[in-house]
């Protein structure tokens, strides 16, 4: 597709909004082919609670723990048009960049307030954010400490948090083992779709010091109540 279909894209859909839906339309498509492949093939099974909430969610910040290397995979599948924060190193990659450039991703561009304008600007503007705020995979055995960026985005832009649990057992893709690491066992995952935060209901959209803390550590503590109770 980065080779072939993506570039095509950019070649003849010249209008910037509609060379997005299309591009972030294709994504979402594969990686749910994607993801059926590996189950019919028997590489992986998976199950997903109430994955109606991912479909119907809009202008929404998705948070969610990040235990192996293709949880961004699951959720982009059943996420309508939904835009990612990419590294720089991917922004200007020459495989990359025309792929990311075309879904009109949010590049981080080691400016903080700049990418938290740009990502309260797609919310607003109905696009969906899906944000690991672990910031890599979880440590094997650790417990991560969450960033809070995903908080002052979402106050930011007046947006509702909606949050999300991912098991794998056994544990698979983490972060520190080679990918070629297979388990004896078939993964499976286990992701989960609770309830969304109202924002404005409980913290009312202050951007402040100790209102992103509070946001930050309570979906924190709601993640972690699901996944260790």
């Amino acid at each position: 597709m980065a080779l072939v279909w993506f570039p095509l894209v950019n070649l003849f859909v010249r209008e910037k909004e509609r060379r997005a839906a299309i591009s972030q339309a294709s994504v979402h498509r594969i990686w749910r082919l994607y993801i059926e492949l590996m189950r019919v093939l028997g590489v992986l099974t998976y199950e997903i609670h109430n994955a109606e909430k991912l479909k119907a969610c809009r202008g929404t910040v998705v948070v969610a723990n990040h235990p192996s290397l293709i949880d961004v995979v699951f959720l982009m599948a059943f996420m309508q048009r939904t835009r990612a924060v990419v590294k720089k190193g991917v922004w200007n990659n020459p495989f990359m960049a025309g792929v990311v450039r075309s879904c009109n991703y949010i590049p981080n561009l080691d400016d903080p307030e700049a990418l938290i304008e740009d990502c309260a600007a797609a919310l607003k503007d109905g696009a969906n954010l899906c944000i690991f705020p672990e910031g890599s995979r979880t440590p094997v055995g650790q417990r991560a400490k969450y960033q809070r960026g995903f908080a002052y985005v979402a106050l930011t832009a007046q947006a509702p948090i909606l949050f999300v649990t991912i098991e794998v057992n056994p544990p698979t893709l983490r972060k520190g083992e080679p990918w070629y690491s297979i388990p004896t066992i078939r993964p499976h995952w286990n992701i989960q779709v609770h309830e969304q935060i109202d924002t404005a209901k409980t913290y009312g959209y202050e951007r402040s010091v100790s209102g992103v803390r509070r946001l930050a550590r309570d979906v924190q503590e709601r993640i972690e109540r699901e996944l260790f109770q």
